[in-house]
């Protein structure tokens, strides 16, 4: 075999192994990737998605969110502003879940009934803000700055 003949198969062989690692990771990356739809985008699609496996974003509608006494089961709404989708859910809910908070809820869908979500994924503002620079903290903060500038 020659030398050009050998280089060849090198580099053949080796964009062989090279494409076939980059369809991996990006099919791997595709897997993992979740989405979420609004409650509208479930209405619109109901046929598709049910009884599948989904999440739903949203935000915890006002007022309706309902607690059964002496049981973790709980009653609530998710909106998106233009559509509402009953949701129940039975266990423990994050620290932030609250009634205008942002949620994703992770469940099975049946078109005509009420979203069944075994998880619950409380969503945060995007103003971060630690506990130090509360309203207090930043009274102080200024009150400090003031101070110095004297």
């Amino acid at each position: 075999m020659s030398t050009t003949r050998k280089r060849l198969t090198l580099w053949g062989s080796l964009l062989l192994v090279g494409t076939a690692l980059g369809l991996l990771v990006f099919s791997s990356f595709n897997d993992a990737l979740v989405y979420f739809y609004t409650p509208t985008e479930v209405i619109a699609q109901s046929t598709e998605l049910t009884d599948s496996r989904i999440r739903i974003g949203g935000m915890v509608q006002e007022g309706s969110l309902r607690r059964e006494e002496g049981t973790l089961r709980i009653h609530f709404e998710v909106t998106d502003g233009e559509s509402r989708l009953p949701v129940f859910y039975e266990g423990m809910t994050p620290d932030l879940f609250r009634e205008g908070q942002g949620v994703v809820v992770e469940g099975a869908w049946k078109p005509g009934t009420v979203f069944t979500a075994d998880t619950i994924l409380a969503k945060h503002s995007e103003d971060y803000i630690p506990v130090e620079m509360s309203e207090e903290g930043i009274a102080k903060s200024r009150e400090s700055i003031l101070n110095s500038l004297q």
